[in-house]
């Protein structure tokens, strides 16, 4: 069967859950990540899609002197899946996977990370949509995957929310994206409990 896309599982998912509050979002925001909505009635119809992107032609060649490219987000896309949830804004809770470069990171990559991550607080915060950030290691710790690979997460995140697109090993910035938000939910909710 083939997949959805992403708009179209979002309008669904949009429509089951009108009404309700405290959505929470995961976003893995990676060249190639994917943003996460749990529902809030029930963890297991949770949707995990892919943060639209182009490929943009660089000036540069490969060594077969064919054209090089590289993969940056779609922004125009990005802010329609952003749209089809207008009606929930004000019940979101997101929260950002915290990302920094890496010491052994080109100066290009250093700069698209920082990119990537540093655009979301500030379209959440302009569209007063409620936002926060966590550290890798954090969540990782609150899913018990410390020293894991990707693959275990998209295993673990198969086993949690079986109704999420997770078939394909690629599909681990997807797994990632829900396991940040459920990491961040059980986090908010134990918070709030001790208050």
């Amino acid at each position: 069967m083939k997949e959805e896309e992403g708009h179209v599982q979002l309008e669904k998912f949009v429509k089951s859950i009108e009404g309700t509050s405290n959505i929470y979002v995961g976003i893995d925001p990676g060249a190639t990540g994917a943003i996460a909505f749990l529902h809030p009635l029930d963890l297991k119809k949770s949707i995990a899609i892919d943060i639209p992107t182009v490929r943009i032609v660089t000036g540069r060649k490969t060594a077969s002197g064919a054209p090089s490219y590289r993969t940056q987000t779609d922004l125009c896309a990005l802010w329609d899946l952003f749209v089809i949830c207008k009606p929930l804004w004000a019940s979101l809770y997101v929260v950002i996977e915290q990302q920094q470069p890496m010491p052994r990171d080109t100066a290009l990559t250093g700069f698209t990370v920082g990119k990537n991550f540093g655009m979301w607080p500030l379209f959440l915060y302009s569209h007063g949509i409620v936002h926060d950030t966590l550290r890798p290691m954090v969540w990782k710790r609150i899913q018990g995957l410390v020293k894991k690979d990707k693959e275990a997460a998209r295993l673990q995140a198969q086993k949690l929310f079986p109704v999420a697109s997770l078939k394909r090993k690629k599909d681990h910035n997807r797994a990632e994206a829900l396991l940040i938000a459920h990491a961040y939910r059980n986090k908010d909710n134990k918070t709030k409990k001790v208050s």
